[in-house]
């Protein structure tokens, strides 16, 4: 169903009660024609950080915590790595202006994202490590010795 025919059928002189769902979809309709609208073929800002709202992504093995983000066309000397009673914060800011040589054109520039996640009890959080390659940025953080003693692999019997 087409934005327009949405739109019609819930015109209120019609007496026709709106759903609550019909009004949600309605909204996300014009969230993404403003989407489409506002992103430029020509200008790479916009499409550069599409994949940043997938988070960060923790998986454990027995000596560490592995956390894994996409960072594709940042600049790893401006990511800030924090973390703070046990959530590790990744966040990132860039703000260029741009001037022609003659003074008759300008262009402002800004980009932000933060993510956050929760983190495991029993980190050294002091000994992490943090590498960027290819746009992917790979944080490590080693298990505490009393968490890894308290760890156990229980094994299933297969029958």
């Amino acid at each position: 169903m087409t934005l327009m025919t949405k739109l019609k059928e819930m015109i209120p002189w019609k007496r026709k009660p709106v759903k609550m769902h019909e009004g949600i979809l309605v909204r996300d309709d014009i969230n993404q024609f403003f989407d489409r609208f506002l992103r430029s073929p020509l200008e790479t800002g916009w499409s550069r950080f599409a994949g940043l709202g997938s988070g960060i992504e923790m998986y454990e093995t027995d000596e560490h915590v592995i956390l894994r983000a996409d960072v594709p066309g940042v600049d790893p000397k401006q990511l800030n790595v924090t973390v703070r009673n046990g959530i590790l914060c990744l966040s990132y800011e860039d703000q260029r202006e741009w001037h022609d040589g003659n003074g008759e054109g300008s262009s402002r520039h800004y980009t932000a994202f933060r993510r956050s996640v929760s983190l495991p009890e029993g980190l050294e959080v002091s000994t992490a490590e943090a590498a960027c390659k290819n746009g992917v940025l790979a944080i490590r953080i080693p298990w505490s010795p009393e968490a890894r003693d308290r760890s156990r692999t229980i094994v299933v019997p297969v029958d």
